[in-house]
């Protein structure tokens, strides 16, 4: 299974999530497609990013239900 990189920009206000693979990644940013490249998060609101980038390698996860149950005993 191939790596899933994940970019995250703001362009005119609105954020865009997608995913790419380190080819296509390394493609747009020797093209100029991609500039500025956050290493960290400064502000968690993009509309202060201006045109950087971030770029999160990884896997979504989503939690699952578990069913719990308690039971209580007394002598």
């Amino acid at each position: 299974m191939d790596e899933i990189y994940y970019v995250i920009q703001n362009s005119d206000g609105d954020t865009t999530v997608r995913t790419c693979t380190k080819e296509e990644i390394l493609k747009e940013i020797n093209e100029g497609e991609i500039g500025d490249v956050l290493t960290q998060i400064l502000n968690s609101d993009t509309n202060y990013w201006g045109e950087s980038v971030l770029i999160i390698k990884g896997r979504m996860v989503a939690p699952k239900a578990e069913k719990v149950i308690t039971k209580y005993n007394i002598d």
